[in-house]
This record gives structure tokens, sequence and C-alpha cells, in this order.
């Protein structure tokens, strides 16, 4: 249970990456592959702290490990990726870091909803998350936690959460209209999805959105952690935005989450929505 000090759950070796095809589709004449197979190096990392060698990042792209080990060797020169003191193994390099505050500086959203979002994650005691889609995943472009809060998850910014498994997936696949999310869908299916549970899931997540503005989803990603999730429209469509509050399972119980955390997440989003923040 949450003790005076900080605890540690770590979720993160549940995150699926490198998702994409690296291949042109359907006959593709102006689909690069090799600039498909290097970006697939650099989704391989999980977060920004995280050492790889040549043959972890082979396993997660399923890149032959010379092609990865080319690739490595460019990244590496061009500043997407730095190396250990041995040479052995890779992490993310600053040029990454320059795409990532280039996004932010041209996409003002995630820092309109910044301080609403702060004072929601120190109401409720636990992360909050504003997740984009990316992908198979929802990528987390801010995260806030609680002032004083106690349980802190292993995720942080650049976090993916796979679709097909999360309530942040669920509501990010609400917020799509209907052409696109079936083909997402069909996507999720192709690339191993369980199809029954999928359907299972988006209908009651769907329905619950329908209902309440939000979804529940009670140890789909992880069996120790709980979430709950909304759907966040940015004006003008400025991409798949979706807000998720996850925690312990111990602490956000679905009855907690039902009860108080849906509901206090809605109204962020009404206060929101009245200064025309959200639509």
């Amino acid at each position: 249970m949450a003790q005076a000090m900080a605890a540690r759950i770590d979720a993160t070796t549940q995150v699926p990456v490198a998702q994409g095809p690296a291949e042109a589709e359907d006959g593709d004449r102006q689909f690069v592959t090799a600039l498909a197979r290097g970006l697939q190096v650099l989704r391989a990392f999980r977060d920004a702290a995280e050492m790889l060698g040549n043959r972890e990042i082979a396993a997660r792209t399923g890149l032959p490990k010379p092609t990865v080990s080319r690739l490595t060797h460019t990244l590496l020169s061009l500043g997407y990726l730095v190396h250990d003191p041995e040479g052995e193994r890779y992490g993310l390099g600053p040029a990454v870091l320059a795409l990532s505050s280039a996004f932010l500086r041209q996409n003002s959203f995630p820092q309109m909803v910044k301080p609403f979002l702060q004072d929601l994650a120190t109401a409720v005691q636990a992360h909050v998350a504003l997740g984009l889609l990316d992908g198979l995943s929802s990528v987390y472009v801010q995260l806030w936690r609680g002032q004083g809060q106690r349980i802190v998850l292993s995720s942080e910014v650049g976090f993916h959460l796979p679709l097909a498994r999360s309530a942040i997936g669920m509501a990010t696949l609400a917020s799509l209209d209907e052409a696109e999310r079936v083909a997402l869908l069909a996507r999720l299916r192709r690339d191993g999805a369980d199809a029954a549970r999928l359907d299972h899931n988006y209908r009651r997540c769907a329905d619950e959105i329908t209902r309440h503005g939000f979804c529940v989803g009670i140890g789909i990603w992880h069996q120790d952690i709980n979430a709950v999730a909304a759907p966040l429209h940015a004006p003008g469509g400025r991409g798949s935005f979706a807000v998720n509050i996850s925690g312990p399972a111990f602490l956000l119980t679905e009855e907690v989450l039902r009860r108080d955390t849906g509901p206090k997440l809605m109204e962020t989003i009404e206060r929101m929505r009245s200064l025309g923040i959200v639509d």
C-alpha cells in the first residue's frame, strides 16, 4: 500500500513499439522504405532513458540485424542516436528532442490544456496524460502527476499505449470519424489484436463515452493499473487527442473511477470547453 515515501510501479515491459509498415503498401511508388525503416528504429525506444543494442532493436522492429546495424550507424552520425561509453548500446539523441520541441511549438494545444490537467492530477492524486494518435498507439505528449502524489508510475512523455488494449486507446478510437475508425480497427485486427476482445472493449467503451463522456479500463492494459479516459477535441481538428487518468488498481478501483475520477475529468473538460480551449 501507499507509504510515506514514494512508491514506483514499473509497467513499461508491456508496451509494444515500432509499429507501422516498413514496406510500401499497395504498390506506393512514392514510399521510401529506407526512411520508414530508420523511423522504425527510433520508435523502438520506449523512453528517452532506454539504451538498446542492435539485437534488441532488431527483435522489436522485425528488421534484419545487418540492416539495423547500418541504420543505427547512420542515425548515430546524424545525432538521432547516442551510444554508451562501450559503443554497444544506443539511446535517443538530441536531434530527436529538437523534433519533439518543434512539434510542441507548432501545436499549442498541449500547452493550452496544461494548467487544467495539472490541477486535475493534483485533485485526483493520479497520473494524467494527454495522448495523441500515433500509428496503432496513443503516445503521451504531456504527462502530469499530482502535487504530493505518492505512487509513481514509470511512464513518461513519449510513452506509447496500444490502442487495442488501453482505455486511452478506446477513447482515441471513439474520437475518430466512422470511416477512419473502421479502417483503424481493421488494421488492428490484421496486426494481431484479439478481434473478439477488441470489439467487446470498443463497444463497451464507446457506449460509456456516449452516456458519460468517459470510459473505464479495469486492468485491460496492465493487471495492476486501472484508468479512465475521454476524447479531447482540439479546435480545428488538430490531431486525435484523448486524456487518460491512471493509477494503481488498489487505489483507483472501478467504484472510485466511476463515482469520482471520471466525473472530475468531465468537469475539467467542460471547464476547458466553456473557455473555447476544446471543442
